[in-house]
């Protein structure tokens, strides 16, 4: 996996590329700056050709062909990562697969749903609205691709009950790099059958094969569903409260936190007003359940927990009152608001332990004042996930990368040295390859390179993410 052996684009490798695929449409010579980025616009790169299949058997030829003429080529979706795991950064073949983009097979009595890997978390919402089954995890990016979900195994609001992507993906088609087309897992609950190749492929953010179509794993919509916020004097004393709330015997749908600084941060972007006056610190707690019963026997025992843990009395609210959808918009946009208030921005989704999320704010307000730097936060405070954007504010491009990468150091530090990971649901991709090796060790990263040039011998699937080409 040289960079050297990545070969360019000739006008032959267009004109044989261009028979693989009948709507010209879909074949873009001359990609815009749609194409050059993602979401946080940290970095950039123009692929040389954009193609946007609508079938494995087009992935499959276009994939082929790119290995067998080493030319780089890198699946996305809808662009709404972080990390520059989508960029092109070696040029070569953007592989667009917005749209595949079918709901495939609707099948309530496995309680699975087999869809195209490029539809949107939205529209599989939608398709699912009448019927009595929905997929559980919630990202927050709901306009993001379900493979792009796979890829980064997203995580979302509702994790500290029903667990992460992972969770949920019941079987993969996936193409690898010599254009044939792999099945993995199956629409069986149970499997202890092999290597599990599916898991393997989820996370892998696009570095070792197309993932094609993904069948999910669908829960019964729940019955009953309430939403509480509950201010806090401090927001240590929010998240401290996280673990006793579990302790209690509740296993709460969501529980995010965010603290009074950032809410003033989305009030002033968005001219808006968060309806909660008092508090310095909130976690927003989802419950659901099959009775109304149930529901107010686990706020009942929530409330036991957190009064005696300088929380206030719970607000509670129907899920789907005008007062539940203000807090969830101010917490569904506290990134954009961050994005808007700094010329440029960067950021950190480090995963710990519950119970060393302080450990890690503390370092933040640290490296504010040590950096001079503004790092607004806020988080999954139920399962540890925190989510941290360093802005520029005044400062010169090369200023910001000196401080930005003082602070990148120093939280990885916390977080390894409590056991936690670099990123918990957005993973490493391009922007973060470089420190891939200082948080897992040499053996990790060797490891992960071999498993790469079995699958991607040539190197030539999304290569230089997650960790440095050599």
């Amino acid at each position: 996996m040289l960079k050297t052996d990545y070969n360019k684009l000739t006008m032959t490798d267009i004109a044989e590329l261009r028979t693989y695929i009948a709507d010209p449409d879909r074949f873009i010579t001359k990609p815009t700056e749609h194409w050059d980025h993602d979401q946080m616009k940290q970095v950039r790169a123009m692929p040389s050709l954009v193609i946007q299949p609508v079938n494995n058997e087009e992935v499959m030829k276009v994939v082929k062909y790119a290995n067998d003429h080493r030319i780089p080529l890198v699946p996305r979706g809808n662009s709404t990562g972080l990390m520059g795991a989508n960029l092109t950064v070696h040029k070569g073949i953007s592989l667009d697969m917005v749209k595949m983009n079918k709901v495939l097979d609707y099948d309530p009595g496995s309680l699975t749903m087999t869809v195209q890997a490029g539809i949107r978390l939205n529209d599989m919402d939608k398709f699912l609205a009448d019927k009595p089954f929905t997929y559980m995890p919630a990202p927050a990016m709901h306009w993001a691709t379900i493979g792009g979900n796979v890829n980064t195994n997203a995580g979302g609001l509702k994790a500290i009950k029903y667990g992460v992507t992972r969770e949920h993906i019941r079987e993969l088609k996936v193409v690898l790099a010599a254009g044939k087309l792999y099945h993995f897992g199956s629409k069986a609950v149970k499997a202890s059958s092999g290597y599990s190749l599916k898991d393997l492929i989820i996370g892998s953010e696009g570095t070792l094969g197309v993932v094609t179509e993904v069948t999910v794993r669908l829960y019964p919509r729940p019955k009953e569903t309430i939403n509480a916020v509950i201010p806090f004097d401090t927001l240590d004393h929010a998240i401290e409260s996280v673990p006793a709330i579990q302790a209690s015997g509740v296993v709460p749908t969501t529980v995010e936190f965010m603290g009074r600084k950032v809410l003033n941060l989305w009030e002033k972007t968005y001219e808006d007003h968060f309806p909660i006056e008092n508090g310095d610190g909130f976690i927003i707690i989802g419950l659901d359940a099959f009775t109304k019963e149930e529901l107010k026997a686990q706020m009942d025992a929530i409330e036991k927990v957190t009064s005696q843990m300088h929380g206030e009395k719970p607000i509670v609210m129907e899920a789907d009152s005008p007062e539940a959808k203000k807090i969830w918009e101010a917490r569904e946009s506290l990134l954009f608001a961050i994005q808007k208030s700094t010329p440029q921005m960067d950021e950190i989704d480090v995963s710990v332990p519950i119970n060393h999320i302080p450990d890690v704010l503390h370092r933040i307000n640290e490296l504010e004042k040590e950096e001079n730097i503004r790092i607004p936060n806020f988080g999954h405070a139920g399962d540890g996930n925190l989510h941290i954007y360093v802005c520029s504010d005044e400062m010169t491009p090369d200023e910001f990368n000196k401080k930005m990468n003082k602070v990148v150091s120093e939280l990885y530090k916390v977080a390894r040295n409590v056991d936690g990971n670099m990123s918990g649901e957005h993973g490493v991709g391009y922007a973060r390859k470089d420190f891939f090796e200082q948080f897992y060790g040499k053996d990790m990263l060797e490891l992960m390179r071999k498993i790469k040039r079995t699958l991607d011998p040539h190197g030539i699937i999304n290569p230089d993410k997650i960790f440095p080409i050599k």
